[in-house]
C-alpha cells in the first residue's frame, strides 16, 4: 500500500503570518495535532504541532549561571537555548514552526512511513508531490491501515 492510498488530502494548512493566537484556535477547533506552513504556491516551508505551541505555555528553562568574580559564566552557551527562548516569544507560524520537516511523496510505502515514524519520533508526516503539499499522513492513518489490513498485532 503506498501513502497515496491511506494519506489525508485535505489538509488545514496556514502561511507565516498566521498569528500564535490562531494556531492554538485552528488546533483545537478542527481537533488535529499539526498545520503545515506552505508559501503561495502551496510549496511545504514548515510545520507548526501541538508541542511547538506548548513551548508558549511552558515557563523557560533558564541555563545554570555560575558568578565568579563579578562575571556570569553560562554553562552550555546561548546556542543550547536559542530555539527555546525564539519558540517563547514567537507571535507567527514563522517564528514557532520547525522549517527541517522530514516529509514523504506520494509514491513512498505505507511501511516506510510507518517505520519512519517510530524511529524519528514522528507523528505527522507531510507528502510532497512536485514541491507542493499534498496530503498529511498521521499515526491515525498508519493504525486505520493495519487495522483494515489485518496487520496489527492481535487483529
Amino acid at each position: 500500500m503506498l501513502v497515496r492510498d491511506i494519506m489525508n488530502k485535505y489538509v488545514l494548512t496556514c502561511n507565516r503570518e498566521t498569528t500564535v493566537h490562531e494556531l492554538v484556535r485552528l488546533i483545537v477547533r478542527n481537533r488535529i495535532g499539526a498545520i503545515p506552513v506552505v508559501d503561495d504556491d502551496n510549496a511545504l516551508a514548515g510545520i507548526v504541532t501541538e508541542g511547538d505551541l506548548l513551548y508558549k505555555k511552558a515557563r523557560p528553562q533558564a541555563p545554570n549561571v555560575v558568578n565568579i568574580l563579578g562575571a556570569s559564566l553560562y554553562y552550555g552557551g546561548y546556542g543550547k537555548y536559542e530555539e527555546t527562548f525564539q519558540k517563547l516569544l514567537a507571535t507567527q507560524a514563522g517564528d514557532i514552526m520547525t522549517e527541517d520537516v522530514e516529509y514523504v511523496s506520494p509514491d513512498t510505502d505505507a511501511d516506510t512511513v510507518a517505520d519512519m515514524m517510530v524511529e524519528d519520533h514522528l507523528k505527522y508526516v507531510p507528502v510532497v508531490e512536485n514541491g507542493r503539499l499534498v496530503g498529511m499522513v498521521t499515526r491515525h492513518d498508519i493504525l486505520a491501515f493495519m487495522e483494515k489490513e489485518g496487520s496489527a498485532p492481535g487483529i
